[in-house]
Parts: structure tokens; C-alpha cells; sequence
């Protein structure tokens, strides 16, 4: 393997590095020779192998992955977004399936003048929502108090929908709404969907290696990415690809390359062989901010069957969807006893504190959170390598103080006796995380203000691409797990029309 080298080589292995692999292996061709590709799928974490068997679950897998909260290892530090396993953070995700809405390509055509539109994706939207198993949360599912939630908010004149999952067998258990792994493989990874068809296709996954940077070699004002620096488990080593496909995600994306010599020229971590000032930059998401929950009478569920999805509403202000609100309500599900024991309306302790627990007081609360799913706040990496959140956050407080406002008259209505207070304020400083965070290697057709091009290809450095969420111009409505998987399918689409064709 030290010696060995790849036409194409993609490095991380979560939600978009198997889609590229799957994609490229299956349909791409070396452009001179004809023949197929040879392609390297490199993942820090561990590889679990097994057939999928959605409902049930390969044996190994079900040994690994358990509804508790003893697989966190597998996450880079607590970040429940950045998951170091094949499989990546598709394995931790919710499953909440919120593919790109209308307003998500307008921003994202509005913000970097690239070509993905509605139109140009929809056959890359149509094979997510195929493979993922996208569809609306079946009835039998639905609790007492999501279908309250349901009638009050339409009263009240609002347009509440169903929310979609991306599952398939499922049992419904419902911690999967926690981001832990699913050991029957029922919710959609790409460890069920794309990895196998990458394996078929000749794709060698090399796990438990980290990338620890990319070999660019100026040329003028260029760069040309030539190899890997590989530090597998016994030691360390180069490896040789004609095209190199960078898929960390947010952070991991722009660490890589700035560890590599590719990106602003403040960076203090070692020299910068190309420069490029959006590295680490122009980073979107959804901020953490405050919700409402109240404490009800009656139960709003039975607790025997979990549900993992309620409804969804969202609140414009204006007609191009700027200062969004989205409002999830998901109302009787069980939670984690750790999960439970938090909760705003349990005793603090003692005997009434453990009664909470043991009689399923959880299923009498319920909240109803407003997320600015577009803010006018960005991320940056600083030249230290610290995560900064700065902006002008005005209008994103005044809104969600207005979602907290629509929130509070919603659960008064649906008869809740008692309502967390909203004076408190909102808080948004440089250290305010988030959700759904991407653009930090933001794609456009300007390099002034981007990474790479609308076709995934680095702006300076020849032969490298880039293709996860840190591509991503602009946040979408919901999560960001199947807009970035669509995306991928996409890129994959075009990469090969261009390169491997």
C-alpha cells in the first residue's frame, strides 16, 4: 500500500466521501486509457463492515453500535457533527430528512453566483430521497401531542407540515432522535447505501488512517496537489493520486488544507504555500439559542412507541426567506434518563426527582424551540485555529425573540399549565456555537471570494477538489445531512462528466 497509487483518492469517508467514491468507481473511466479507476477511500475512524439489513442489522454493527451513549468515541472531541468512522455523521445524524427547500438554491445562487439550482439538482435530490428512504413519518407514529400541535398551529393560521425521516424497517424506538448510532440499520447512512456500492466497484477503504496533509508543490502563483501524508496505525507513508477529493467536513475540511500549506496567509499553525483568505472563513449554520418548553396535565404520549418526528413550521418575515424561522414540534416522545433528568419542569432532587423519572413525567413536557435557520451572523477559523462567531446579530435576536413570542401563544393555546419564561435574553457572543454549519470552503465563480469553482475544483491548487458541507454557500432551511448528500451526488455527476468521461 506505501508504494501504491490511485487515479483518484478521497479522503473522509462520512456523508459525501462515499457518495463520491460509490459515484466515481461505478460510472467514471480513466479518460485515456478507458479503464476503470482506481479509487482510495481514507477514513480516520474504524470501518465495521456487514451487509446492510435494514430492521435488523449485521452482528457486528449491532455489537458496536448501541442506544447508549457509550459510542461517543467515535466523535472528533464532542462534536456530534464530526464523527471519526466510516460512516461518518450520517451514523449520528437524526435522520431528520429536510431536503434543500426553494429559497435554499436562491440564497445559494444569490451568495456566490454558483449554477446549482433547483433544476440542475433535482435528479441528484430524486437519488437521495430514493437511496435514504425520504418520506413523511407514518401515522401510527404520531403522538397525542404532536397532532395537538397540529391543530393549534393551523387554527392559529400557520401552515404546519409533516416532518420526513430517512429510514427504512424502522422500529421506532426513538432514541434515534438523539445522535446516537442505530444498530439495526434502519436509518439511512451511507455505511447501508453507498459504501457497498463503492466495495462492488473495486473501491479500497483504508480506515483507521489519518491524513495528516495533502503534498502541494508550487508552481508560479499555482499549486499542484501530488500526494498524501498518511499516518496509518503502523506508520506513516505517502500516497500517489492523479485527482485528490477533500470530504472532512466543516472544520475538518479547512484544517486539512491549512495544515497543508493552502490558505490565508495569517494563519500561524506553518507556512502557507498558496494563499486563499476564505479558508476557514464565511462559515454558516444555525446559532444555539434559547426555546420554550412547557409542563402539561395529561401526557402527551403513551411511551410505547417512540416517535421520532412530529411537525414543522416555518416563519417568514420576507418574501426571499431571509431571517427565517423554523419551528419544530415534536411533543410525547421518551427521552434518555440523562435526558430526562435535565429537563426544565423535573424536581432537582430526591424522591420526587427520581418519581419524575420513574413515571415518565418527561411525557408531560414538551418544547417548541425557534431556530434562525438564516442568520445574518458567519463563523471563521482565527489564525489560531479557534472557532469565532461574529456579524452584526441584530436582526437574528429580534427574530428569535419573535419566535419565542409565536412560540410561548402556540403551547398556551394547546393548553400547557405552565411555560418556561422568555425575558431572558438573548445572548450572542464570539463563542456562540451552532448547527448545520457549512461554507468555510465556500464555492463560487468568483476566487476573490471563494475556494473552489461550481464544478468542486480548487481555485489555485490543480488537482485538488473539494466536496462536503464546507462547500455549502449559504446554511439551508433544516438539517444540512441530505442537502449536502444531494449535493454530493451532484458533484460526483459532474466530476465525471469533466474529468472521468
Amino acid at each position: 500500500m506505501q508504494q501504491a497509487r490511485y487515479d483518484v483518492a478521497i479522503v473522509g469517508a462520512g456523508f459525501s466521501g462515499p457518495i463520491l467514491a460509490a459515484r466515481i468507481a461505478e460510472k467514471g473511466i480513466h479518460p485515456r486509457t478507458g479503464d476503470r479507476l482506481k479509487v482510495a477511500l481514507i477514513e480516520a475512524g474504524p470501518y465495521f463492515p456487514g451487509d446492510p439489513r435494514p430492521g435488523y442489522g449485521p452482528p457486528l454493527r449491532r455489537q458496536v453500535f448501541t442506544n447508549l451513549e457509550d459510542n461517543y468515541g467515535y466523535l472528533w472531541g464532542n462534536d456530534r457533527s464530526r464523527a471519526k468512522i466510516v460512516g461518518g455523521t450520517s451514523l449520528h445524524w437524526d435522520a431528520q430528512a429536510f431536503l434543500p427547500f426553494p429559497a435554499d438554491y436562491l440564497h445559494w445562487q444569490k451568495e456566490t453566483g454558483v449554477d446549482w439550482t433547483q433544476e440542475n439538482l433535482q435528479e441528484a435530490v430524486a437519488e437521495i430521497r430514493r437511496e435514504f428512504n425520504v418520506h413523511p413519518y407514518p401515522d401510527e407514529i404520531n403522538t397525542r401531542g404532536n397532532q395537538l400541535f397540529y391543530d393549534v398551529a393551523r387554527q392559529m393560521g400557520y401552515a404546519p407540515q409533516r416532518q420526513e425521516g430517512a429510514r427504512r424497517n424502522c422500529i421506532y424506538c426513538g432514541f434515534c432522535t438523539s445522535p446516537v448510532m442505530c444498530k439495526y440499520d434502519s436509518r439511512a447512512s451511507t455505511v447501508v447505501t453507498y459504501i457497498p456500492v463503492a466495495e462492488k466497484n473495486g473501491v479500497e477503504i483504508i480506515s483507521d488512517t489519518e491524513v495528516e496533509k495533502i503534498v502541494i508543490d508550487r508552481q508560479g502563483e499555482r499549486g499542484v496537489a501530488r500526494s498524501l501524508v498518511c499516518r496509518g496505525p503502523e506508520s506513516t507513508y505517502q500516497l500517489a493520486a492523479d485527482k485528490i477529493m477533500v470530504c472532512c467536513g466543516y472544520l475538518g475540511t479547512p484544517l486539512l488544507l491549512m495544515r497543508s500549506g493552502y490558505g490565508p496567509s495569517q494563519w500561524k499553525g506553518n507556512p502557507i504555500i498558496v494563499e486563499n483568505s476564505n479558508i476557514g472563513k464565511h462559515m454558516d449554520g444555525h446559532p444555539f439559542t434559547p426555546g420554550v418548553s412547557a409542563l402539561f396535565d395529561e401526557p402527551l404520549g403513551d411511551g410505547e412507541l417512540g416517535s421520532v418526528g412530529g411537525y414543522f413550521m416555518i416563519h417568514d418575515e420576507q418574501a426571499d426567506g431571509e431571517g427565517r424561522l423554523l419551528f419544530r414540534a415534536n411533543f410525547g416522545s421518551l427521552r434518555r434518563p440523562s435526558q430526562a433528568a435535565l429537563n426544565a419542569f423535573a424536581p432537582l432532587y430526591g424522591r420526587e426527582h427520581k418519581k419524575f423519572i420513574r413515571e415518565k413525567g418527561i411525557l408531560r413536557t414538551g418544547s417548541l424551540s425557534p431556530s434562525n435557520s438564516k442568520p445574518s451572523g458567519r463563523w471563521s477559523i482565527d489564525p489560531d485555529g479557534k472557532l469565532l462567531y461574529g456579524g452584526d446579530h441584530t436582526r437574528t435576536i429580534r427574530r428569535v425573540n419573535e419566535g419565542r413570542e409565536i412560540a410561548r401563544d402556540v403551547l398556551r393555546k394547546m393548553g400547557a399549565s405552565q411555560i418556561t419564561p422568555i425575558d431572558t435574553p438573548v445572548v450572542i457572543t464570539p463563542r456562540t456555537g451552532g448547527a448545520h454549519k457549512v461554507g468555510s470552503c465556500r464555492a463560487g465563480v468568483d476566487p476573490e471570494t471563494s475556494v473552489v469553482n461550481p464544478s468542486f475544483e480548487s481555485h489555485d491548487v490543480d488537482n485538488l477538489f473539494v466536496c462536503d458541507a464546507s462547500v455549502i454557500p449559504r446554511v439551508t432551511t433544516g438539517n444540512s445531512g441530505t442537502p449536502q448528500a444531494s449535493l454530493s451526488v451532484f458533484a460526483a455527476n459532474r466530476i465525471i462528466d469533466r474529468h472521468f468521461s
